[in-house]
């Protein structure tokens, strides 16, 4: 991809907003209660925020939760198709109380952008399992990014960020320099990411509850507000 930069986004915090995020938690309880007929009880905001879940992975959160029940990691692993659809299952089970995400309307105005910019390609690195990624994006009326990595694959964000490159030069069919690729994410695992592979990363100030000064001493390239910061937009070669 000599002379193109890629753009890889997260998805949550990052392109979408949760209108209403306890709900939408209850997922892991409905497919762990649905797959394994374990109930691991309600999620709310404080659960989720005392266990550090903001940024995992959903494979990882998921193991985090049925492990205590005796199950496989084996077992498990087999099973994490079937956490996808029942993820989706569950959305469209509350879709009649109102819609579970919005798109954060920088990030759409960047994605136009990014799309149309014919010096710049562009894809997912999320923590979302493949099935509930799409849903999402789709929910939103946001494009199906035809190059992608997701959360069924690895557990660890950063075991995400390595199969970047080789599936990126796989998918391009060009190499893919790590100078050549900026994250764009919420959260200190997004940065991680970029670290691990030596790629730049974009930390903008959206994302659910996440302290800011952590954010910042996390050291990414930028720390924004917005999507379409100046810097950004430089960055990329938008400007103007």
């Amino acid at each position: 991809m000599k002379g193109k930069k890629l753009v890889i986004f997260d998805i949550d915090g990052t392109l979408i907003r949760a209108l209403r995020p306890i709900d939408n938690l209850q997922r892991f309880r409905y497919s762990i209660q649905k797959i394994f007929k374990k109930d691991i009880g309600p999620i709310t905001e404080e659960r989720w925020h005392k266990g550090n879940y903001n940024g995992m992975g959903d494979r990882a959160i998921l193991w985090v939760l049925v492990e205590p029940f005796g199950i496989s990691r084996d077992m498990f692993l087999d099973q994490i198709g079937l956490f996808g659809d029942a993820f989706i299952e569950y959305l469209d089970s509350i879709a009649a109380a109102g819609p579970s995400y919005a798109v954060i309307p920088e990030a759409k105005t960047l994605i136009d952008r990014v799309i149309k910019a014919e010096h710049l390609s562009e894809g997912v690195l999320t923590g979302n399992l493949g099935q509930s990624a799409r849903w999402k994006l789709h929910s939103v009326g946001l494009p199906d990014f035809a190059f992608g990595v997701y959360g069924h694959e690895a557990d660890k964000r950063e075991d995400l960020s390595k199969l970047l490159i080789p599936k990126a030069t796989a998918y391009f069919g060009k190499a893919v320099r790590p100078r050549d690729i900026v994250v764009i994410g919420d959260t200190v695992n997004d940065i991680r990411c970029a670290r691990v592979i030596g790629a730049l990363v974009v930390i903008v100030n959206t994302g659910w509850r996440i302290d800011k000064e952590t954010l910042i001493k996390a050291k990414p390239d930028l720390f924004v507000d917005t999507l379409l910061d100046e810097r950004v937009l430089t960055l990329l070669g938008l400007e103007g």
